[in-house]
């Protein structure tokens, strides 16, 4: 009965219009007949404006928070949460009071999301907001192939138990089929970005989250170290061939012309910077050598990008305040956020200390090289710190 019962108020809770509300209110459009004729929070903010927008995302969230809270008064089991979130996103999608002519349901499985998977949710921010910053255009596709690894994530650390993860997954399904023209939409929209060879740069450089999320998690702290030796090594090698052989060097300039800089044809390219940084910082010790990477390649592109686009003050040359404090926010939250994935604590202390140090080698990286040496010192100082 309480199953039940949670079940119905689920659906009931989801059903509430809440973008088509604020719509109505604040321009006194019919949601369901003006711009994309979707009811959600993105078609409110729209035609109705920011504020309508807003208040929408935030009721639109909260129906599957409420939904799951709901379940966990009434005492039902953690593995049947996400199926209560799926029927507030039916709700969504289909609800009584509009003859079923509801949204997709993004915003509520958002906030789902949030409560289902928190910490993984948290690394799932900060990703999304990394891609944004990238692409702009056709994020919609590029985010939405973030949200299965999301529930793997979760359920290779307990998070949810078998149960519980299938019916996450046939949530997130049931996301894909109901925004299928939006998701073929925004795949068309992402491919004008990849043109761009600064932000091929950037996803080649955001591989580099390989080494502390893929390497050390499945073959632990050993087999870590051997490949990002192994590949800042390789690295150097290629770069010593280059220099003394004008036909290498020419092979790997038609290889990596779509992600390399055109003043890098003749000098030691960022990326073999880049990983033999990373080379260095696996030295040190567990956590602080993967914390140091993750440090390198959110912190950097953050303050690259968001100096870009809204750095007013510059501080140093070629560096802005608005980018440097971007840069330690950032690190400090990856940082955190992996260090608690992983299980591996460290003080807040040492993370500040980690974070200030990677911030001030990437603001100095016109006289530093901060791919060189943003990780390695990061970790030394963390390290060192540690020690106290």
């Amino acid at each position: 009965m309480k199953l039940i019962l949670s079940l119905i108020i689920s659906y009931f809770i989801g059903s509430i219009p809440w973008s088509f509300i604020f719509t109505k209110i604040f321009s006194g459009k019919d949601l369901r007949k003006v711009g994309t004729k979707n009811v959600g929070a993105t078609n409110a903010w729209k035609e109705a404006g920011p504020v309508a927008g807003i208040l929408s995302f935030v009721g639109d969230s909260t129906k599957g928070i409420l939904a799951i809270l709901i379940g966990m008064l009434l005492g039902i089991s953690k593995t049947w949460w996400p199926l209560f979130a799926l029927i507030a996103i039916i709700g969504h999608s289909f609800p009584i009071w509009l003859k079923g002519k509801g949204g997709v349901g993004v915003a509520a499985a958002v906030g789902s999301f949030v409560i289902l998977f928190p910490l993984e949710s948290a690394a799932f921010g900060i990703l999304a907001g990394t891609l944004w910053l990238t692409f702009k255009k056709g994020i919609i596709f590029i985010l939405s192939l973030l949200w299965p690894f999301v529930i793997l994530i979760g359920y290779l650390r307990g998070t949810l138990d078998l149960i519980g993860t299938l019916l996450s997954i046939i949530m997130v399904l049931f996301l894909f089929l109901r925004g299928m023209d939006n998701l073929i939409k925004s795949f068309e929209e992402a491919k004008e970005p990849l043109k761009d060879n600064f932000v091929r740069r950037k996803l080649w450089r955001y591989m580099g989250l390989l080494f502390p999320t893929l390497a050390y998690p499945l073959w632990g702290a050993i087999v870590f170290r051997y490949i990002v030796i192994i590949a800042g090594l390789i690295a150097l090698i290629l770069e010593l061939l280059r220099k003394y052989s004008k036909g290498i060097n020419n092979v790997l300039k038609k290889v990596f012309k779509p992600v390399s800089k055109s003043e890098e044809d003749y000098k030691i390219s960022g990326t073999s910077y880049f990983l033999m940084g990373c080379a260095i910082a696996g030295l040190f010790p567990i956590p602080y050598s993967l914390i140091s990477i993750v440090m390198l390649v959110l912190g950097d592109s953050w303050a690259v990008l968001v100096g870009k686009k809204w750095g007013k003050h510059q501080w140093l040359q070629g560096k802005s305040i608005e980018g440097s404090i971007v840069c330690f926010l950032i690190c400090l939250a990856s940082g955190a956020v992996y260090m608690n994935l992983i299980g591996s604590p460290v003080s807040y202390f040492i993370l500040i200390v980690g974070a200030l140090s990677a911030t001030m080698v990437e603001g100095l990286g016109n006289w530093l090289n901060d791919n060189l040496t943003m990780a390695p010192i990061s970790a030394l100082c963390m390290w060192l710190f540690s020690l106290l």
